[in-house]
């Protein structure tokens, strides 16, 4: 399964001059740092050409260590990669 499918993505991402933007063009950003805000949510920042975006996703909670581990193991990788890749949850959804 795609991490894409199984958390909800930021619509709007906080910008360099700290405004929001909606669907922000990150895709192309590498993740540099993760924050945690406790279940369900996590920060993300990524680092493009113009500087630091702050967005965050929302994940089900019998799923969250699997997807934060996994973003632990994604630093320095392009978001578009990340978002993509596929995560292995079989064992943990009955």
């Amino acid at each position: 399964m795609k991490l894409k499918d199984i958390t909800e993505w930021s619509e709007r991402w906080s910008m360099p001059l700290g405004t929001l933007a909606a669907n922000a063009a990150v895709a192309d950003a590498v993740r540099v740092d993760l924050s945690l805000w406790g279940h369900p949510s996590i920060g993300l920042t990524v680092q493009y050409a113009d500087g630091r975006y702050f967005g965050s996703i929302r994940v089900q909670s019998d799923v969250y260590d699997r997807v934060l581990e996994f973003l632990k193991q994604s630093h320095g990788r392009k978001l578009r990669e990340v978002i993509d890749a596929e995560i292995d949850i079989s064992e943990l959804i009955q």
